[in-house]
């Protein structure tokens, strides 16, 4: 009988996203993360999202579609590469709003209320996680999601709403951080922010608006 090929993986620049999983992993060695990005990519039909270099000489990669496919496709990386993983995550059903968010990196501000909540931690997939738990179960806006890049390694999120949203949102990010890596997770909330804030976080919170070193 013959065994028809697997399909290949799709492109982000050149398919829609279909399907409801994300998944992303981070590695602290680069020749371990291309021999996962091969690895997942073979295994099952999924779209990558983005997969390189990021500070701290580590590597990431994002991937998306249909659950069984993303769940293959991760467990398989996992395997190839255990011993170089920093953190992952797969979200079977991720929040609807975190994968724009990673991919293209915009801003969402003005947003309705007046609270910020900030959620910084030592690796993107637990930030991951976290704003997932976060978005699914407060009524607050994703303003601004970031990984790696410009933050040491560190990755942050800001959220925006009303007072009593922002603090369920950061207490559900905060119960989040034990399901993944709890090192170096670190939150805030300001009430009644100050209009700097809003200035802030409407052109990003970025000192310089490019990545330098």
């Amino acid at each position: 009988m013959t065994v028809p090929p697997r399909a290949a993986p799709e492109s982000a620049d050149s398919a829609e996203i279909a399907g409801p999983a994300l998944a992303l992993i981070e590695l602290d060695d680069v020749p371990s993360g291309l021999v996962a990005l091969d690895a997942l990519a073979k295994e099952a039909p999924v779209v990558v999202i983005a997969a390189g270099t990021v500070q701290c000489g580590h590597w990431l990669i994002a991937f998306a579609g249909e659950v069984h496919a993303v769940e293959l496709a991760f467990a398989r990386a996992r395997s190839r590469a255990e011993g170089a993983i920093v953190d992952a995550v797969l979200l079977p059903y991720a929040e609807p709003r975190l994968l724009p968010a990673l991919r293209d990196g915009t801003v969402h501000f003005p947003a309705p209320g007046d609270a910020l909540g900030v959620v910084q931690t030592g690796s993107s997939p637990t930030l991951l996680r976290a704003v997932d738990a976060a978005l699914k179960g407060a009524q607050v806006e994703l303003v601004e999601l970031r990984l790696a890049e410009g933050l040491g390694g560190r990755a942050l999120a800001t959220l925006w709403g009303a007072q009593h949203d922002v603090e369920a949102a950061v207490e559900l990010a905060t119960a989040a951080f034990a399901r993944g890596r709890p090192q170096g997770c670190t939150t805030a909330i300001i009430a009644n922010a100050d209009a700097e804030v809003g200035r802030a976080l409407r052109s990003g919170t970025r000192f310089f608006k490019e990545v330098r070193g």
